[in-house]
């Protein structure tokens, strides 16, 4: 499959780590997808200690999806606060790993599951927007997407080739 990683951007994401670091990953993600969660699981101990020295930098996207299950990540994704970055990153993770629990629910019920958790609705819908446009002009489909460079690891992502593609470009 060939992206258009031309019309990538680094805005209107959570952004862990330095502008500066010399790699740049940026994912597409849903917070009900359980590739996503797979991901998150497998990936962020590895990438934790990169992003901390300033070699990485993780660029997150939340992508409002159409599949009934993946609603219900849009829900979530309502009550992101984006200003705070690393407020807004541990959300991401917590309602990540937890997603067996709360993507269970009927779609009608997540935003007071939300509320009830004591989470502020936020005013995310132009960010969704452009990230939803900026993934189409890419030419992302399925979630997650996960760019390392002009390489892309599409869903499930194969753990050997994925920390190769980080290692070559430090």
């Amino acid at each position: 499959m060939a992206f258009q990683t031309d019309k990538i951007t680094y805005q209107d994401a959570i952004k862990l780590g330095k502008d500066t670091a010399r790699v740049k990953i940026v994912e597409y993600y849903n917070l009900a997808c359980p590739d996503a969660l797979n991901y998150q699981e497998q990936f962020a101990f590895f990438l934790d200690p990169l992003v901390q020295t300033g070699q990485v930098q993780r660029i997150l996207k939340h992508y409002n999806k159409t599949r009934p299950r993946l609603q219900k990540g849009n829900i979530v994704h309502d009550y992101i606060n984006y200003v705070e970055q690393e407020n807004a990153y541990s959300m991401v993770d917590q309602y990540m790993r937890s997603q067996n629990d709360w993507a269970q629910l009927d779609l009608d019920k997540i935003e007071a599951y939300l509320v009830q958790q004591g989470l502020v609705k936020q005013d995310n819908n132009e960010l969704a927007a452009r990230v939803f446009e900026e993934a189409q002009a890419v030419g992302v489909g399925a979630v997650p997407t996960i760019f390392v460079g002009d390489q892309a690891f599409v869903e499930t992502v194969d753990p050997t080739l994925f920390k190769r593609a980080i290692m070559e470009r430090i």
